[in-house]
């Protein structure tokens, strides 16, 4: 079993909010592995040119001594894979082909995606699932050919994946493994989410990692703040999720300026932040 010390440390492009040899250098200076590309349509279609220049982009994280581990697939109500618009569901599916293609030929190993967005009702629950299903079973697929996998990620409130119930029906036999977002759990407790899943078979492919808490008013809502700031039992957390036999990165997902957090989050402190929950020193 993978112990808490010899993880891997990755952050998402997220909080950088570019790609350059800028922003690898950054990474570098703060300790951390890996990355994980995560942007949205334009960015990754338009601004980047992802697709494209997917090669350039690896060499610069090469460069920098930053390994390429994961790119999250973009998402908006509009790009949903669940969509019963069969015109955007058409885009969104091309749009995640030709990324999968482009990141795998470059070396990226896992492919994140959002099985929906939100919001869905409870009558049209079932048929968004069974949409979902038949897209997750076909990028499943790119992967294997792309020689990466798929991770579909847990998400929160009305979005497919809330519970593990949901997400053990929605992946079990289609390939895809786990993205296990730390502080997206709202319904049921992480741990119990966490020892379902890897029950039912499903494989955790890589993390999310960030803390969230309850507003003023009592709701409790993901945050993407850094870990020690919330609920999370951050040793039970982890200790159960390397019992799975969990092999890959503490992928940090934290905003740049959490939505109740007054000021940005530093380079400097995401660093020292990821530098103790490697020591266990976050309980």
């Amino acid at each position: 079993m993978q112990k808490l010390s010899e993880m891997k440390t990755g952050c998402s492009l997220s909080f950088m909010r570019e790609i350059s040899p800028e922003v690898f250098a950054a990474l570098k200076k703060m300790g951390v592995d890996c990355s994980e590309y995560s942007f949205g349509y334009d960015y990754y279609m338009n601004r980047a040119d992802f697709t494209k220049r997917a090669g350039e982009y690896a060499a610069m994280a090469e460069d920098a001594g930053i390994a390429q581990w994961s790119l999250h697939l973009p998402f908006s109500r509009e790009l949903d894979i669940s969509s019963q618009n069969k015109v955007m569901r058409a885009v969104t599916l091309y749009t995640d082909r030709e990324l999968i293609k482009a990141a795998a030929a470059a070396g990226v190993k896992v492919m994140v995606l959002h099985p929906s967005s939100e919001p869905i009702d409870e009558e049209s629950r079932p048929a968004r699932m069974e949409l979902s299903r038949q897209a997750i079973e076909m990028l499943a697929g790119v992967c294997a050919d792309s020689g990466c996998r798929l991770a579909v990620e847990n998400l929160p409130r009305t979005c497919l994946c809330r519970t593990s119930d949901e997400m053990i029906t929605l992946l079990s036999g289609t390939g895809a493994g786990i993205v296990f977002d730390t502080n997206h759990c709202l319904i049921e407790d992480n741990i119990d989410f966490l020892k379902a899943v890897s029950a039912a078979g499903l494989e955790i492919l890589s993390m999310h990692i960030s803390d969230y808490y309850r507003d003023a008013d009592g709701v409790l809502d993901e945050r993407h703040d850094l870990p020690g700031t919330g609920i999370n039992r951050w040793g039970e957390l982890l200790s159960t999720v390397l019992g799975t036999g969990y092999r890959g990165p503490l992928m940090y997902e934290v905003a740049r300026k959490p939505r109740l957090r007054g000021t940005e989050v530093s380079n400097e402190e995401l660093a020292e932040n990821m530098r103790k929950l490697k020591l266990g020193l976050i309980g």
